[in-house]
């Protein structure tokens, strides 16, 4: 997989020669036009969003590695193919501007300029922080060439956006997660896509009931417990109750005042999937949680047809204590929790890092055990300086998976668009396991 942006740069130079600016990501938008018309047909229009070199580079892989059928149904970076408009836009068209209504107006602007890339589908429920950039992971399942009835995994699948991704274009997953508050969380987004309009009626007709049994004491009621019988209507409003909770201990509002509204976004939302599904005719593939351990995966040797995961940005978030209300409420243990979670031990930064590269080296190996041979797994991490001392996360990981067994096949730089963030760049690791 060649750099779209060496690609251009080649292309650029034979056809103006004259021209001696180089070809960057400061030049790019600029010339984004000039490049889309280079690449692609006239039939194949992009989506309007697309502005950094990462986007036109992963379109340029569905390009080549999909036929324009594949791309209508799975692609993530067209708008059209042949004046078709592409499944992803219209799932992404659907969105209810209950996303954005009320909130305030640098969180509108978020979740209007990601409307093709973050918020759509339900990855709008409960945005955690430092999750997956969902429109990234489909590529990703693009450019593996992942097909219906093989099986992806995310080892450390926090809020389960590669889930949710791989069953809207029907690719069975497996998410493992450390956090039970995680794994309720995902569990939750990829029940709402296969649930049904009724649900949600009853929902809104339990509101009041609901929130009273769930205010009612100050650990999770007996009869939303989600271990056993998993019940989407009582799930979906367990994750709302839970999110109007973090909101306001962020803000000055009241839980009273907060509850409703997020719970009528949450309807609103899935509701909007559930129209674009049924006109679709979307099959949802088969995702499957588990409370467990990246460092010990309860899988099978060479039983995973690829891998897409990002270690936890664990030196920037103190994910135990940004969780510690909604963790404490379903009556887990926060403190011993976090002593097992990879890069939250430790007593000073030295000691943390030497901790989380022992830990990720433990978690790459268990990668390369469950993964088939000469198939990929891919890594998506990003350094903070001055939080890791100048240490630089991914050209470590690099160097520890080139030891285990894997060869790093292409490196893309992605550049962190979001409210509050403390790194400018992800980088995108494709790591392939050799043969037998």
């Amino acid at each position: 997989m060649e750099p779209i942006i060496k690609r251009f740069a080649r292309y650029n130079k034979s056809q103006n020669s004259h021209d001696k600016q180089p070809a960057t990501r400061h030049f790019f938008p600029l010339c984004l036009p000039k490049i889309g018309s280079i690449i692609f047909p006239s039939s194949y229009e992009l989506l309007p969003t697309i502005t950094e070199i990462f986007e036109l580079e992963f379109a340029f892989y569905e390009y080549n590695f999909l036929n324009k059928d594949e791309i209508i149904r799975r692609g993530a970076f067209f708008k059209s193919v042949d004046g078709i408009s592409t499944y992803h836009y219209l799932i992404c068209s659907n969105n209810t501007p209950l996303l954005w209504e009320g909130r305030a107006e640098i969180t509108k602007a978020y979740f209007k300029e990601g409307n093709f890339s973050t918020g759509y589908a339900t990855h709008g429920l409960f945005p955690y922080r430092g999750k997956f950039h969902p429109q990234l992971i489909k590529g990703i399942l693009n450019i593996l060439r992942i097909q219906p009835g093989e099986v992806v995994l995310d080892p450390m699948c926090g809020s389960g956006t590669l889930n949710v991704e791989a069953s809207i274009i029907g690719i069975n997953s497996i998410g493992i997660e450390k956090s039970p508050f995680c794994v309720l969380m995902s569990k939750v987004k990829y029940e709402a896509l296969k649930t049904e309009g009724d649900v949600i009626s009853f929902i809104l007709r339990d509101i009041h009931k609901h929130y009273k049994a769930l205010t009612g004491s100050n650990i999770l009621p007996e009869e939303f417990s989600y271990q056993e019988d998993f019940n989407t209507e009582k799930a979906i409003t367990l994750l709302a109750f839970l999110d109007a909770m973090g909101y306001a201990r962020r803000c000055s509002k009241s839980i009273d005042i907060l509850f409703p509204s997020v719970l009528k976004r949450y309807t609103g939302q899935i509701s909007s999937f559930i129209q674009v599904r049924d006109k679709l005719n979307l099959k949802i593939g088969n995702a499957r949680f588990e409370n467990g351990d990246a460092r010990d995966l309860p899988l099978e040797d060479n039983s995973i047809d690829a891998i897409i995961t990002s270690p936890p940005y664990s030196f920037a978030i103190d994910y135990a204590e940004n969780d510690r209300p909604q963790l404490e409420y379903l009556g887990y243990n926060v403190d011993k929790l976090r002593e097992g979670m990879i890069g939250l031990k430790g007593k000073n930064k030295k000691e943390k890092l030497l901790m989380y590269f022992e830990d990720m080296g433990r978690v790459l190996s268990e990668m390369y055990r469950v993964l088939k041979p000469d198939r990929y797994a891919v890594i998506i991490i990003g350094s903070n300086d001055i939080q890791t001392g100048g240490i630089r996360l991914e050209t470590r990981i690099e160097e520890m998976v080139t030891d285990i067994g894997f060869s790093l096949d292409q490196k893309i730089v992605k550049p962190i668009k979001g409210i509050q963030n403390t790194m400018k760049d992800e980088y995108i690791l494709f790591l392939k396991r050799g043969g037998k």
